[in-house]
């Protein structure tokens, strides 16, 4: 015999099956345009986390904070200083170092004064180059203290 006796699998009901949605996954994302409705802390965080993570969780609240930090300092805001810093995650893992966006933004966040206004995206190229040339985190962020800040490029947006 065949199996006739056999039922065949029941196909799951329509209510459990979730529909695939592109909003779901804040935490896959590599870049938020201007026109995204999310929040670079809550990218942050979540991409952090590896799963989106809700604007009131402890580690967007943090994440927050870092970037009101960094705004203070750098001439970007908060959406551009998050991009920067994934892109400057990327460009350092290709050289074989590991650091997350929070520590690249908290690493120079504690070279730059409150009111320095100094460009974040080029002060991000400068480290990738002082971190590339250099055996630690530390010996970068003392080769950029050394000079000041680069002032922001024409064109960099809040």
């Amino acid at each position: 015999m065949t199996g006739c006796d056999e039922q065949a699998p029941k196909e799951p009901a329509a209510a459990s099956v979730k529909p695939a949605s592109r909003d779901f996954a804040i935490a896959a994302r590599g870049w938020i345009d201007h026109s995204d409705k999310i929040s670079p802390a809550v990218w942050l965080a979540s991409r952090e986390a590896g799963r989106d993570v809700a604007p009131d969780d402890p580690a967007a609240q943090s994440m927050r904070g870092l970037l009101d930090d960094a705004d203070a300092r750098f001439t970007e805001g908060p959406r551009m200083i998050a991009n920067r810093a994934v892109q400057v995650e990327s460009m350092l893992a290709e050289r074989g170092v590991k650091e997350t966006p929070r520590d690249v933004i908290e690493a120079l966040v504690s070279i730059a004064p409150v009111g320095e206004r100094a460009g974040f995206g080029e002060t991000c190229q400068h480290y990738v180059n002082a971190r590339a040339a250099t055996e630690t985190r530390v010996a970068a962020l003392q080769a950029l203290r050394r000079e000041p800040l680069p002032a922001a490029g024409p064109g960099d947006e809040r």
